[in-house]
């Protein structure tokens, strides 16, 4: 035995030895695990694979199959159960029997060619048997499907489907006739209704409007459904929740008379309630969504979490509809969490130091599934019983993480200038030894309400692990206006840009220097959208930084407003147009400063942006290159806001990592009796 102990101690060392740090190409090799969905009878689970693929860069989507458990009906392990590269959305039918899916696989006859190179066909259902067989596409939909639900029965599907064009419009696509009039000539969604068996569809709802989340009333006679006026991104805060008779007969019936939006409706088991999520005007469009309950039939909403940290997801009621199950944010983790039905305070089902997604009950509410990731560990399909949890993993898609190399993370807080206390993530070096003074690049996260979280980084706008193993410390903050710690501090930002929220990432930076770890000689700054706003505004405010990225930056926010595709965000943050406060929208703008700027700045912007035209780069550019100060801009073709060919993420991995290391360099080497240098 004590061979034995020794021999597998001797192994651990060798493994443990074998490490290395994480690369850019080890990102691109990492496969999230979401959108679980547990069978009724709570024994297998539906989830999707996704991953990018740099041979024919496209990003991949697939469906898989696993147990809930011990094995059953011989699937032993995870197995893919769609053939598609494309497919999504998987739900099972009430009875079990069938399994319906989205997916793009242009095999409809009904299914428009894309307009655009390398876009795929539009989304069509496909249905198959659970225990296996083809699967067979249900709809025709030549506009494309865009979400959809089963009948309680399992003899019907609801769907919402995009108008397709007219023949005349269609061909003068086809020739390259197609001049667009501005806020003119909407494309607009249906709610239709499909028999599985005869395929027999019925359009139910013909509104001019965008329809989404249909949702059947538990005893088969109604839908509930979310309609916002137009396509346009700066109506999406204008939805309605709507009430229609399954079909297709009667009048349709708004919910609830709100300015601001509404969405997500849940119906009760007994359908005498609807749970939404909702949010007034009195912020404009910011702030967080409230969870009600109101009467099936209207009535005044009923508010059941009085002060929440963040917006509530994944709704979903106990099967005798006393309470919601719910998902929401926490400073830097996300739980389960069980609420009375008349309302009270929210009870933590999960208590984990980890970012949990895409739960499912099952019919009996007894089992639950879910995906889970944290800092050190990719996203993998986990199952439990419920309400007692004794998860455990079922799935392991990223079995080479194990050999690389990660550093420690670590929630830290500090106070901002004004006191406030303000909380992020600090993730060390890769065999980082306390006392060591590091090089440090500051990242700092979207929105400004998103949330730097402890769920495991693989996106191609979050690498950090990548940088920590190039011998940096990653200061994430999660500065006031972020989202997770309740509705004052995520508008404590409001006609503030640049103000505090930058004194809070200067203040957390000076705590990091106090306690050794920063080099405060040797530390850059990285930002994607408001985090490239804030670079941008750093650079002209202050030279402690070695080099700077700017990613999709908003820079001169007089002319941003008028380019973007979200005019009500910035009234709401500046609390005017710009013309009616022209002061308000110059003094947050980096363009008004660019002459004090003098740090190396890399800008990288995608040529189709259209929530931050690229015009916003060109500005910041220009301003640079004529004040002398070294800069290198990287415009990528076809990318919006957010990219999604796998190539240039990887691109904008190696180069910006490439940027930082040139001017940062590497940590200085520790001595056995220390630093070798202390600044």
């Amino acid at each position: 035995m004590k061979t034995l102990t020794i021999a597998l101690l001797s192994l651990a060392t060798v493994l443990a030895q074998t490490k290395r740090p994480m690369t850019p190409d080890d990102v691109m090799a990492v496969k999230s695990v979401n959108n679980a969905r547990i069978s009724p009878d709570g024994k297998m689970v539906l989830y999707e694979l996704a991953y990018p693929d740099l041979k024919d860069d496209l990003g991949h989507n697939e469906i898989w199959i696993a147990p809930a458990g011990a094995p059953i009906a011989g699937v032993a392990k995870p197995r893919k159960f769609t053939s598609g590269k494309d497919d999504r959305s998987p739900e099972w039918s009430p009875d079990g029997q069938s399994v319906a899916f989205l997916g793009s696989r242009g095999a409809s006859t009904g299914s428009a060619p894309s307009s655009a190179a390398g876009e795929r066909p539009r989304a069509q259902i496909y249905v198959m048997p659970t225990f296996g067989g083809e699967a067979e596409a249900l709809t025709e939909a030549k506009g494309g499907v865009t979400a959809f639900q089963w009948s309680p029965d399992s003899k019907r599907i609801a769907f919402v489907a995009q108008v397709p064009l007219s023949d005349a419009d269609e061909k003068k696509q086809k020739d390259k006739d197609d001049a667009r009039v501005v806020d003119h000539d909407y494309r607009y969604s249906h709610l239709w209704v499909i028999e599985v068996e005869s395929k027999k569809a019925s359009e139910i709802v013909k509104s001019d409007a965008v329809l989404a989340d249909p949702q059947w009333s538990p005893d088969g006679t109604r839908l509930a459904y979310v309609s916002r006026p137009t396509p346009k991104a700066d109506d999406g805060s204008l939805s309605d929740i709507y009430i229609a008779r399954a079909d297709g007969s009667g009048t349709l019936r708004k919910l609830f008379e709100n300015a601001g939006p509404d969405q997500d409706p849940r119906w009760s088991p007994d359908a005498k309630s609807i749970a939404f999520n909702s949010r007034d005007m009195r912020n404009g469009v910011l702030g967080v969504m409230r969870l009600y309950v109101i009467s099936a039939e209207g009535d005044a909403p009923r508010e059941l979490i009085s002060d929440p940290d963040s917006s509530v997801t994944q709704v979903q009621w106990t099967r005798d509809g006393s309470a919601i199950y719910f998902r929401s944010e926490h400073h830097t983790i996300a739980q389960i969490y069980r609420v009375a039905a008349s309302g009270g305070v929210p009870q933590a089902i999960t208590r984990d130091e980890a970012v949990i997604n895409s739960f499912s009950l099952s019919s009996a509410g007894d089992r639950v599934a879910f995906t889970r990731s944290d800092f050190q560990h990719a996203p993998d399909l986990y199952v439990s019983s419920f309400p007692k949890f004794d998860a455990e993993r079922v799935t392991d898609h990223n079995p080479q993480v194990a050999q690389l190399e990660l550093g420690r993370s670590e929630v830290i807080r500090w106070r901002g200038k004004d006191g406030m206390e303000i909380e992020g993530i600090l993730l060390y070096p890769v065999g980082y030894q306390a006392g060591q003074r590091v090089p440090l690049i500051a990242s700092i996260h979207g929105g400004p309400s998103g949330v730097w979280s402890q769920a495991f980084p693989h996106s191609g706008n979050g690498y950090p692990h990548v940088w920590a193993g190039r011998g940096w410390a990653v200061f994430m903050p999660n500065i006031r206006g972020s989202s997770g710690y309740g509705e004052k501090f995520q508008l404590a930002d409001l006609k503030d840009w640049g103000g505090m929220d930058y004194q809070d990432i200067q203040a957390g930076l000076d705590e990091l220097v106090k306690r050794g770890i920063a080099d405060p000689d040797r530390m850059g700054q990285s930002g994607w959208s408001y985090g490239g706003y804030m670079t941008a505004w750093t650079l002209t405010q202050t030279n402690r930084f070695k080099a700077v990225m700017v990613g999709a930056g908003l820079t001169d926010m007089f002319s941003m407003y008028s380019t973007n595709d979200l005019q009500r965000v910035l009234e709401g943050y500046f609390g005017e147009m710009p013309w009616n406060d022209l002061e308000a929208y110059r003094r947050a703008s980096a363009m008004t400063f660019i002459k004090q700027a003098k740090t190396p700045a890399l800008i990288m912007h995608g040529a189709a942006d259209t929530r931050v035209p690229i015009s916003q780069a060109q500005e910041l550019y220009m301003g640079l290159k004529k004040n002398n100060v070294p800069v290198e801009m990287v415009v990528y073709p076809r990318e919006n806001h957010g990219f999604t060919e796998p190539l240039h993420i990887l691109d904008k991995m190696k180069r910006e990592t490439e940027w930082f290391e040139k001017y940062i360099g590497q940590p200085v080497p520790v001595h056995a009796d220390g630093p070798a240098a202390q600044n």
